[in-house]
């Protein structure tokens, strides 16, 4: 499979994560609710250390930058959690789906990736579309 089949399915799966993370924080406190959903990581961590998807290449700078990442992935559920138990999907789930901006800003800052004004007009619109998906 490709990169567009992988994102496809990432796209699929994250929808039905960000709807079923609202039905979840109806149920169960936010701290409960993010617990069970981390302990869905252990399967996925499972799978990949028995040789899931190819073999396991640790290199010290993607290290830190993984364990980095896994850490502001982990604190960023959590607020996401609360938020969910505090407002609506309708309002939470798009704007926390802006992070792409984040991240398109910080790989311009340090990793010197080009940002055109066609990227510029497409963080605009997404900032737009959240907007009017918040009405």
């Amino acid at each position: 499979m490709n990169w567009l089949g992988f994102s496809l399915l990432a796209l699929g799966l994250w929808g039905a994560w960000g709807f079923l993370a609202k039905v979840a924080s109806l149920h169960l406190p936010s701290q409960v609710a993010y617990l069970l959903t981390i302990s869905g990581h252990l399967v996925v961590v499972g799978y990949l250390l028995a040789g899931g998807l190819g073999p396991v290449v640790w290199q010290p700078w993607g290290v830190g930058a993984a364990l980095g990442a896994g850490i502001a992935m982990a604190v960023g559920l959590l607020f996401f959690f609360e938020a969910l138990a505090r407002g609506p999907a309708t309002v939470v789930v798009p704007l926390t789906a802006l992070y792409p901006a984040v991240a398109v800003l910080l790989s311009r800052l340090f990793l010197q990736e080009a940002l055109t004004l066609r990227h510029l007009a497409g963080l605009a619109l997404a900032v737009a579309a959240v907007w009017l998906l918040s009405e």
